[in-house]
């Protein structure tokens, strides 16, 4: 479906009162375009509307409409600077598409995001966020420790497979 469609519908639902799938339009049209700062502006305004000042200070981030209370709210929820990095939801470097006081707040979170980090932060092609380049670490904890769980967790489910296996067999020959 094209994007003026699914706008359309999302003013369709507003006229009606329908925040909830409004919302959920809107939310999927960020994802699938989320350098589309219009977008971002407007799911920030819907959140504004219905009083939720940490999601309208997230989507309006990158925007010129955005308060200040809005940011402060943002800030709050999400303390550490890469969290918020990440809850943008970037593709790419904004910034050449920012306005000004957007581009202030923006550079503001990318020497905090480094700060925090100890290393520059660079956009990757296809990630949901910005990654972290640090010198002597290519990989990361947060997705290599969860996957080395994982294994060690089926290599002990298969071990114990392997184990009933036999005792299955031992059983079975033992009663011939």
């Amino acid at each position: 479906m094209a994007l003026r469609d699914v706008l359309a519908r999302v003013d369709r639902d507003l006229e009606l009162g329908h925040v909830h799938p409004a919302m959920q339009r809107l939310a999927s049209l960020v994802a699938a375009y989320p350098n589309d700062l219009e977008l971002r502006a407007r799911r920030a305004a819907l959140n504004r509307r219905i009083g939720n000042p940490v999601e309208a200070g997230r989507w309006g981030f990158l925007t010129e409409e955005v308060t200040a209370a809005e940011v402060t709210a943002f800030e709050r929820a999400l303390p550490r600077a890469w969290t918020r990095l990440s809850a943008l939801r970037l593709r790419d470097d904004p910034s050449g598409r920012l306005g000004q006081r957007a581009a202030r707040r923006y550079r503001s979170l990318i020497e905090q995001v480094e700060a925090e980090a100890g290393g520059a932060v660079t956009a990757v092609a296809d990630e949901p966020a910005p990654a972290v380049a640090q010198a002597g670490r290519s990989f990361s904890w947060l997705i290599l420790g969860p996957f080395l769980l994982y294994v060690v967790f089926a290599l002990g489910l298969l071990g114990l497979a392997i184990v009933g296996l036999i005792a299955l067999i031992r059983a079975w020959v033992g009663a011939r």
